[in-house]
């Protein structure tokens, strides 16, 4: 029976296996496969077990997992996983984690690690110094892009409490699902969820919102929150952003850019020009667990408004926080949550680790990747591209029906050596190739390629 809290010795033992079957599963990854189907009866035979009244042990459970168990998961770190947008993570960013869960950090509070809580606002400092973005802006990490667009409408609502049951979310039809989902745990009505038509660009047009805005204000509406794009999911679209924010704030509506696949790009010298305006935004969300290669899960709200985030967050009147210094920064008056770990770590063991000028260089190439793929594809005559590349995702599909292309992707799932995955543009389904890890080579995106292509005359 493997106690709780073993001795040293057995503590350096296991945690060594540990080490030893990662790095295995990181060495092997390209001889797994990527991912395939699965039904609920296949996997419950598989992981479903009796609750052990007796320990098995450590070293049995990470035989089971990384024998039995990953090899059946998606492998999303896998340097030929092209579908969605990738989180590759690292493995600077691995051992961020481990430190973090060893030491079992509590960060809601700057009582409760104070340490931990000045390491977030030094990491969350440097990812605005890395962008660019005025001096002003701070924030707080999140578990993600979904969480981070939440807390930035519940800011934007907490402005004007009185006024709430008025108010209008507008967004585009190309903006995260969450954003929409957002609105509606927060109490939005949903005739009050603008989802905007885009251009031919996949953007939204600047006139189309402040017009919007115009019939909103005269049906005696208020204009809450605009979420502008700098990278949409499917095809890597970024809004005018400039002229985005110039409308929302004629309107005084919050301006929120939601950058958690774009973000990590404006860190190209090239690329930074597509975000001018987000300076201004009062709110961005950054996933670094996509475009800066830190494990899930790491979102992060950038904010010069952390007056709002107070106002929607912090906590009434509760006895067993009366010791919480309130002149401190408590990050549970930045976001939903008391109990939170030391997300920031991990972040900060790549930054440091790695190094900025480490990052830029991988996420260049990732653009060279995707170009790569597309170039081989737009030579082919079996596929049309539909979307060129943008940021590190492109869109095409194969020549002839919608069925012909979803048994493609069906063919690519069974296949297993790669993963792509599909979206619609302009109502017409479409396949993703999108770019983003470390480990792969020019030769992965090559194979990948040439999978696809076999698989069309299978």
């Amino acid at each position: 029976m493997f106690p709780l809290d073993p001795d040293a010795e057995a503590m350096r033992r296991t945690g060594l296996a540990a080490i030893e079957h990662a790095v295995a599963h990181l060495a092997g990854q390209r001889g797994l496969r990527v991912a395939r189907r699965y039904g609920a009866a296949e996997l419950r035979a598989l992981v479903d077990e009796p609750l052990p009244e007796e320990g098995a042990g450590l070293e049995a459970c990470l035989q089971r997992f990384f024998a039995d168990l990953l090899p059946h998961c998606t492998q999303v770190n896998h340097p030929r996983f092209f579908a969605y947008v990738p989180g590759p993570g690292s493995w600077a960013g691995a051992i961020g984690e481990l430190a973090a869960a060893v030491a079992n950090l509590f960060v809601g509070t700057w009582l409760g690690g104070a340490a931990m809580v000045q390491l977030e606002l030094t990491a969350i400092g440097w990812l605005r110094q890395a962008l660019d973005l005025p001096a002003g802006f701070s924030g707080t990490i999140t578990s993600g892009g979904s969480l981070a667009n939440l807390s930035a409408l519940a800011a934007a609502l907490a402005a004007a409490p009185a006024r709430r049951e008025h108010a209008v979310v507008y967004a585009s039809t190309e903006t995260h699902y969450s954003m929409a989902k957002a609105a509606r745990v927060l109490g939005v009505a949903e005739n009050r969820i603008r989802l905007l038509p885009v251009r031919a660009d996949q953007t939204l047009d600047p006139a189309a919102l402040a017009e919007a805005i115009a019939a909103d204000r005269a049906a005696g509406l208020w204009p809450a929150f605009v979420c502008a794009n700098a990278g949409t999911t499917s095809t890597g679209a970024i809004d005018d952003l400039a002229r985005l924010g110039e409308v929302s704030r004629a309107a005084g509506a919050w301006f929120h850019v939601d950058a958690a696949y774009g973000g990590a790009f404006a860190l190209l010298p090239d690329g930074r020009a597509q975000f001018a305006g987000w300076q201004h935004a009062d709110s961005i969300t950054l996933d670094p667990h996509k475009g800066l290669y830190v494990p899930f899960e790491c979102g992060c709200l950038l904010t010069p408004r952390t007056d709002a985030l107070h106002a929607a967050f912090a906590p009434g009147e509760a006895d067993y926080l009366q010791d919480v210094p309130p002149d401190e920064v408590n990050f549970f008056a930045r976001g939903p949550e008391l109990t939170r770990g030391a997300r920031a770590l991990k972040l900060w063991f790549v930054l440091r680790a790695c190094g900025l000028a480490q990052i830029r260089a991988a996420i260049a190439r990732d653009v060279a990747h995707a170009r790569l793929a597309h170039d081989l594809l737009a030579a082919d005559p079996d596929f049309e591209i539909v979307t060129p590349p943008r940021l590190s995702v492109f869109t095409f599909r194969r020549r002839g029906s919608e069925a012909d292309n979803r048994r493609l992707l069906e063919a690519i799932l069974a296949d297993g050596s790669t993963m792509l995955s599909s979206s619609r543009v302009d109502g017409r389904y479409v396949l993703r190739f999108c770019a983003l890890n470390p480990r792969t080579t020019g030769d992965d995106v090559r194979t990948a390629v040439a999978t696809v292509q076999r698989l069309v005359h299978a």
